[in-house]
């Protein structure tokens, strides 16, 4: 027995000693994947010595003595503070997350490898111009020996038992697709729901049920809304046949990567006291650990002048994003246009092409993927019908990616040319300038449809469209009240809404909000745009509270004690949203529910077919059930309902018995780190804090669980010194970085952060090498 309690303490000892050992290696990878800070690197291909310096946030300042040996010295800090997130986007646009994170991963892979955007990124970068070309290939450089130069793999790819795979210049075009899937990716689903309500119950039909926007409107030129229909009768349209299965309402829920945001608004000279145009801008995406930008200073030499340009960045991309240089200032919300076509595959044709297409699976078997396509794009698979998929994505060959001469763009005219000639996914983009100027446009490749209505797929014969010049591109520029503003809502009607199209328009309410807040005041400094985009006044749901209020004595609705209780706190809200208010996540869970149980309705009443999902017209779905409740229109009522009143008494009921089981309705506060799903056992230590956030979507202070602003930024150009900048999650991506989390609580809290970085703390010196 003796010796039984030896053996057991020699394997105890030598169990702690190789977990000792372990704990040391693991410590060991973890600081050696730590950034360079300070000191002194050897970076190949420099032509003169660049310097990095950061402030107490991390924020960086690039010093170089070109562009591009700027975008080398970009690619190598962007490759030791963020490489996942480069790595993350490239291989999400090109359908490879699966040689990454294994099988979990293939069904992303195999929707996103249709488009092939690895081969079109490849062909691309054949296209460009030699300037911006060289551009790519100096990144790709720096990014290579950034990773190279650190003394351990990066974070967290030791975690992953896996090695980071080299950067190619076509690389950084995967991210620009990324952004493309990100902001575009899904649109032609909303165009399929409108195809199945129009063969289903006629074109009238499908625009009352999906309209534009709604009466909270509030476009740049005041013009009407187009596509409005009259409530249609029993004839067209007759629901009453139609169950109502509770059990079914997830299937009307939207998914996170069809949620859409950005706020920009901007005003003229003369509203401000220094005579330059003013503008704010927070883009509103689903927010990780890190965020997705990376802030930081530009300062290099060129045509015997020093330029300086500062703003967000994307890693795996060598261009200042949105920012100010000086002399113009610009920022982007996504602009919901119809960039996307489906058309019905002609009886009996065959494709043109098929592309085999091989997705590789870490510790498991690959597979190969057959693409098939013919002239219009590639061919959707069961959920799109067969159809073929024509998007501005898939035709960027030859494009610009101009934002190396938009950083040098000197006023809005020059800045809105190149922007409207830009490679980009399509956006609002508000500009302003130095001398007072304040434009919108849309940037981006825009397609020219002949006069077809975009809202609905193409028959099968119609031939592809040219692309629309950039002559052509609606504009607005100095408005009369000096006063610009942009929440992914319509901009404009008649003809230059026939040239943009609907890609599904976001509900209006956040642009109305912040039309009249800028209507509020006369002059403008930074902080009052700030105190904009932090509002979160919900005049929305106001018919809302009207129609809760209603039916809260309904004997369906709830018991005695809940309606005293509910009807005391809806007396005392404040009209705002609140994340402690009971009040406000009653009143918008009650909507949204409202929302759900008609859309279940009408996708019943379609057959579930897989174009038919009705979640695509939440977006604009309140103006119609205005109408209806307004007319008491019974034949929208689904089978067994005696009247709307009923159908909100019940709705109401489901909400107060989820918020009393604990339901948080999707209210999750938590912004994880990219690996958080993937590795959720590093979640507690890799997450930001659980804060409680006040915004939410309808809102102009968009915030709802991990979707939200990821960054404010409001600057004059020449003004930069009183310019406000804040963002999510921190600028490293290392967990051991001093500036994992910098800065993050002065997002959660609304507080103004400098838009130029502070006091030098650290200083790198970047020196040319024959490596």
């Amino acid at each position: 027995m003796a010796a039984a309690r030896r053996r057991r303490r020699r394997a105890g000892r030598i169990a702690a000693a190789l977990l000792a050992l372990l704990a040391a290696m693991l410590a060991a990878l973890l600081y050696g994947s730590r950034p360079a800070l300070d000191g002194a690197q050897p970076l190949p291909g420099l032509r003169a010595a660049a310097t990095a310096t950061r402030d107490a946030l991390g924020i960086v300042t690039l010093e170089a003595g070109d562009r591009l040996d700027l975008a080398r010295a970009a690619g190598f800090v962007h490759a030791q503070e963020r490489f996942l997130s480069m790595d993350f986007h490239r291989r999400w646009a090109a359908g490879e997350l699966a040689a990454l994170l294994g099988a979990a991963a293939l069904p992303q892979d195999r929707r996103v490898r249709v488009h092939r955007f690895r081969a079109r990124a490849e062909r691309l970068l054949e296209r460009l111009d030699p300037g911006e070309r060289a551009l790519l290939e100096a990144y790709a450089a720096g990014v290579n020996r950034g990773l190279a130069a650190l003394a351990a793999p990066a974070f967290p790819y030791p975690l992953l038992l896996a090695r980071p795979r080299p950067w190619r210049p076509e690389d950084s075009l995967l991210v620009l697709h990324s952004m493309h899937l990100a902001l575009q990716g899904g649109r032609w689903r909303y165009e399929a729901a409108l195809g199945a309500l129009a063969r289903e119950f006629g074109p009238a039909v499908a625009d009352f049920l999906a309209p534009v926007d709604s009466a909270l409107a509030a476009p740049l030129d005041g013009s009407p809304t187009p596509h409005a229909a009259p409530l249609p009768g029993p004839a067209a349209i007759d629901l009453r046949h139609v169950p109502l299965d509770p059990a079914r309402l997830p299937e009307v829920r939207m998914p996170w990567e069809q949620r859409s945001g950005s706020n920009a608004f901007a005003v003229g000279g003369a509203r401000t006291a220094h005579g330059a145009g003013l503008l704010a801008n927070d883009m509103h995406l689903v927010l990780t650990v890190p965020n997705i930008w990376f802030r930081m200073q530009w300062r290099w030499r060129e045509d015997g002048r020093v330029r300086e340009i500062g703003g967000v960045t994307l890693p795996g991309m060598p261009w200042m994003i949105a920012g100010s240089n000086g002399r113009i200032a610009w920022g982007f919300t996504n602009g919901n246009i119809d960039s996307q076509d489906l058309r019905a595959p002609a009886a009996g044709a065959r494709p043109d092409r098929t592309d085999a297409e091989r997705i590789e699976v870490r510790f498991g078997a690959g597979e190969t993927l057959e693409v098939r396509s013919d002239a219009w794009g590639p061919l959707l698979g069961p959920d799109g019908g067969g159809r073929a998929l024509r998007w501005t994505a898939h035709r960027l060959e030859g494009a610009h990616i101009n934002f190396r001469r938009i950083e040098r763009a000197a006023d809005v005219d020059e800045a809105l040319g190149l922007f409207q000639r830009s490679g980009i996914p399509g956006q609002n983009v508000l500009v302003v300038d130095r001398a007072g100027n304040a434009a919108w446009t849309i940037a981006g490749p825009l397609f020219r449809r002949g006069g077809r209505d975009g809202r609905l797929p193409a028959a099968a014969a119609e031939t592809p469209p040219a692309w629309l010049p950039a002559d052509e591109y609606p504009v607005v520029r100095n408005p009369p009240d000096g006063r610009l503003w942009s929440a992914n809502s319509r901009h404009v009607g008649g003809a230059a809404f026939a040239l943009l199209g609907d890609g599904r328009y976001a509900y209006a309410a956040r642009a109305r909000r912040i039309r009249d807040r800028l209507r509020e005041r006369e002059r403008f400094a930074e902080a009052d745009l700030l105190d904009v985009q932090l509002d979160r006044r919900a005049d929305h749901l106001r018919p809302w509270r009207a129609r809760l209020e209603r039916v809260l004595d309904h004997p369906r609705a709830a018991a005695a004690a809940a309606r005293r209780d509910l009807r005391a706190r809806l007396a005392a809200w404040d009209g705002r949203s609140a994340a402690d208010s009971v009040a406000y996540r009653v009143l918008r869970t009650f909507r949204k529910r409202c929302h759900e149980r008609f859309l279940l309705v009408l996708q019943t009443r379609l057959g579930g077919r897989p174009d038919a999902r009705m979640r695509e017209l939440r977006w604009q779905i309140d103006g119609p059930l205005d109408l209806i409740l307004a007319a008491d229109a019974r034949h929208f009522l689904p089978q067994g309902m005696r009247d709307w009143d009923e159908f909100l008494a019940r709705a109401l009921a489901q909400t107060l018995e989820e918020l009393d089981a604990g339901g948080n309705d999707d209210r999750e506060e938590r912004i994880g780190h990219l690996l958080s799903h993937a590795l959720p056992f590093l979640g507690p230590w890799l997450d930001a804090p659980a804060d409680p956030l006040p915004g939410d979507l309808d809102v102009v202070r968009v915030e709802r669980g991990d979707f939200g602003a990821s960054e404010r930024m409001v600057v004059a150009p020449g003004r930069e010194e009183q310019g406000l900048l804040h963002m999510p999650g921190g600028q490293s991506g290392h967990p051991l970085s001093p500036f994992y989390l910098a800065g993050h609580a002065d997002w959660v809290a609304g507080r103004p952060s400098p838009f130029l970085p502070g006091p030098e703390r650290h200083r790198l010196r970047l020196a040319p090498s024959e490596d």
